[in-house]
């Protein structure tokens, strides 16, 4: 077991928009604590929204104008 984090996704919409999910990075992710340690604030950033985003269902369309 390594280093647990707790990640949180909240849209706003509702009482029950607000997903939260515990993770080990270890486990969950494959990467070390050393590995956590040697990237930037940015890359632990956009690894965190990676895993918070995971149960996100979005997308877009082109539709036609009239």
């Amino acid at each position: 077991m390594g280093r647990k984090f707790k990640v949180w996704l909240d849209s706003g919409a509702n009482a029950f928009s607000n997903y939260v999910q515990e993770i080990d990075i270890e486990d969950d992710l494959n990467i070390t604590s050393e590995e956590w340690e040697s990237l930037s604030d940015e890359e632990k950033d956009e690894t965190m929204k990676d895993v918070a985003w995971e149960r996100m269902e979005w997308g877009f369309e082109e539709i036609e104008s009239e």
